[in-house]
């Protein structure tokens, strides 16, 4: 089953830092290895991320490989961070 991570930024998020991340992660134009789908959406005060991924390890070996990117560009850590297998995916 995929995996589902969900990101929720309440304040202080940077769209222009989330895309230097993406672009220095390689990620800008693609979706990242085992990537099924990525949904940024910007809130009044912040945003939410939505991944859908292949499993779990493709979910936890993309954030591994990222994590001292995201230092660098000064992206504060998600307020709120749900992670789960995902019951039903679809897509059209």
């Amino acid at each position: 089953m995929p995996f589902c991570t969900l990101l929720e930024w309440d304040n202080g998020f940077d769209p222009e830092g989330y895309d230097e991340l993406n672009e220095r992660a390689g990620t800008h134009d693609k979706l990242p290895d085992g990537c099924l789908a990525r949904i940024v959406g910007l809130v009044q005060s912040g945003a939410r991320v939505i991944e859908v991924w292949e499993s779990e390890e493709h979910a936890q070996r993309f954030s591994e490989q990222n994590t001292a990117l995201i230092r660098e560009v000064n992206i504060p850590p998600p307020t709120g961070v749900a992670a789960f297998e995902t019951a039903i995916f679809e897509t059209r």
